[in-house]
């Protein structure tokens, strides 16, 4: 009886996890699809790998759930990062997650969606891609990033400054 009830938790868990990053996925694939930095990136058409190279989580009484998968495009590949909301409901808490997840997939509401494409930044460095906001932020790509380090002259400058001798120690 013990063995079947722990086979039935870890079922029910493993199903739960399907069914949100089916949720996820069904809303983070039309904003992928037809964001205009991903497609410059990855390359049309894009293609969705499968539950089980993704990553789910889910806390607070399975009322905020993360998940990351990965879309395939024609040139490159990125990680896309799904954070979800569920307003928690006292009504619900002797039902499985599982079922509310299968009977309202509706309830629940995108806090965070983000892709991490390769090769955005300077020296290969992933960039992150705020699929929430404007697909291209003013000013180009770059206009988010960094300034350029001061150059080996200008940032020496400053600490000789700390070594210098006043005029009243002479």
């Amino acid at each position: 009886v013990g063995l079947a009830a722990a086979t039935a938790c870890v079922v029910e868990d493993v199903l739960n996890d399907l069914v949100l990053w089916r949720i996820c996925v069904a809303r983070a694939s039309p904003v992928v699809e037809s964001h205009p930095r991903l497609q410059r990136s990855l390359g049309a058409p894009f293609r969705v790998e499968p539950w089980w190279n993704g990553s789910v989580s889910s806390r607070g009484n399975g009322n905020l759930a993360s998940c990351v998968y990965l879309v395939d495009g024609e040139r490159a590949s990125c990680d896309v990062q799904v954070v979800l909301v569920r307003a928690p409901g006292s009504a619900h808490a002797y039902v499985p997650n599982l079922v509310r997840n299968l009977a309202a997939p509706e309830q629940w509401r995108v806090a965070r969606m983000e892709a991490i494409l390769p090769h955005e930044k300077s020296a290969g460095l992933p960039g992150r891609v705020n699929l929430l906001q404007e697909p291209e932020p003013k000013g180009g790509v770059l206009a988010n990033q960094k300034k350029p380090a001061k150059g080996k002259k200008e940032r020496w400058r400053g600490v000789k400054r700390w070594f210098r001798r006043s005029k009243g120690d002479e």
